[in-house]
């Protein structure tokens, strides 16, 4: 996670300008019957720019954005509205945002899982289910496509999530695929939808 860390440290700003290239009804199509209502508790992992934090905050969220990349989330927080809480934290560490002491009505990880060695999954999603309320949705995106610019990532399925999700009392709602909005050929994404089993 460090290297990765490092790589986005150093190019803050070039990752900044791309994030925010591209709209977040064009990134997050896939799951719009999911999209959040006015009023939601929004938890945004992995916030990168802020692009989907202030999309959440102008549809009349609270939203709490977790950054563990220091640079970017000083440009986050920089470009964003004050009413945005922003955290430096990272998973499944995640003792920061544990210490907020509520529940959200959705979980958004968008770029995110693949960065998150196999082997710290379990105790990822457990952490993120202990964080969700009992209607409210976690959303997952899958990358598919390696990186060739020193950032770290690691294997992602379906299959994987879909049992992880089981054993923390999780089952998917939606899943589905999509192209990589920034023209990028070598990547594809799918997307999951969690909620708590009935």
């Amino acid at each position: 996670m460090s290297q990765t860390l490092d790589v986005y440290n150093q190019k803050a700003e070039q990752f900044v300008d791309q994030y925010d290239s591209v709209t977040f009804e064009s990134v997050h199509k896939s799951w719009q019957e999911y999209w959040p209502q006015s009023g939601y508790k929004i938890l945004d992992i992995g916030a990168g720019s802020g692009r989907d934090s202030r999309w959440f905050v102008n549809q009349g969220c609270s939203v709490v954005a977790v950054e563990p990349c220091e640079n970017l989330r000083q440009l986050g927080q920089k470009n964003s509205p004050s009413s945005i809480q922003w955290v430096g934290d990272y998973l499944p560490d995640f003792t920061s945002a544990e210490a907020l002491s509520r529940q959200f009505d959705l979980i958004l990880l968008s770029a995110v899982w693949m960065h998150i060695p196999v082997g710290l999954r379990p105790a990822s999603l457990k952490v993120l289910a202990k964080l969700l309320n009992a209607q409210g949705k976690i959303i997952v995106t899958l990358r598919h496509g390696d990186f060739d610019d020193g950032r770290e990532g690691y294997g992602v399925s379906m299959k994987e999530i879909e049992n992880l999700a089981r054993q923390v009392g999780l089952m998917i709602c939606h899943q589905s695929g999509s192209d990589d909005v920034l023209q990028r050929n070598s990547v594809i994404w799918e997307t999951v939808v969690l909620r708590q089993q009935n």
